[in-house]
């Protein structure tokens, strides 16, 4: 199975495709398309480097950017025929699901906290809940809590069938240090 993951490879989320990548198990193919500006390290799986692509994704609204980068991304999608898209955070959930319904492949989307939630503005608040809205076209929602999937239901409108949650490993290293102890 060939998996593409889009997104602003940095920071955080770098690390949390970095780790998601390096330790899953099974015969994947990853690939990853992410910001031309990103300065992240290139990641490896079982001795190889994953697959690179540079695109002109910005955290920044600009209609411009924005259209290239799903342009782009459907090229790269059509050339590598990736059977599921996973799509992170605002900008790269946009570029991507818009970039998936195009083409007709499967897609997920992990938020990592929705951006209407980051912004005092009530204005910016109910601009990004509407992208996040008008944007979830055919993709489901794979949120990293409950809670995150809760407001993706209850917010931005996805179907409870599809709004899942994979919780980081969070509760397993919580039992973990629970066991521990005892």
């Amino acid at each position: 199975m060939k998996i593409l993951h889009i997104g602003q490879i940095i920071g955080g989320l770098d690390i949390y495709i970095r780790n998601s990548i390096t330790y899953a198990e099974g015969g994947y193919e990853y690939i990853l398309v992410h910001g031309d500006k990103d300065n992240n390290k290139p990641i490896e799986k079982n001795g190889e480097r994953v697959k690179e692509y540079g695109i002109s994704l910005c955290r920044n609204l600009n209609l411009w950017n924005d259209f290239k980068a799903i342009i782009q991304t459907v090229r790269i999608i059509r050339k590598e025929r990736p059977d599921l898209l996973h799509c992170h955070s605002a900008k790269g959930g946009v570029v991507g699901r818009i970039a998936g319904f195009l083409t007709r492949t499967k897609t997920f989307y992990t938020p990592h906290a929705f951006s209407f939630l980051s912004t005092q503005s009530r204005l910016k608040r109910k601009i990004y809940l509407l992208i996040e809205r008008s944007t979830k076209l055919n993709a489901w929602l794979l949120a990293c809590s409950e809670s995150e999937r809760v407001m993706g239901v209850n917010l931005v409108h996805y179907h409870e069938n599809k709004a899942l949650v994979w919780n980081n490993a969070v509760p397993d290293a919580v039992n973990e240090l629970r066991n521990n102890e005892a």
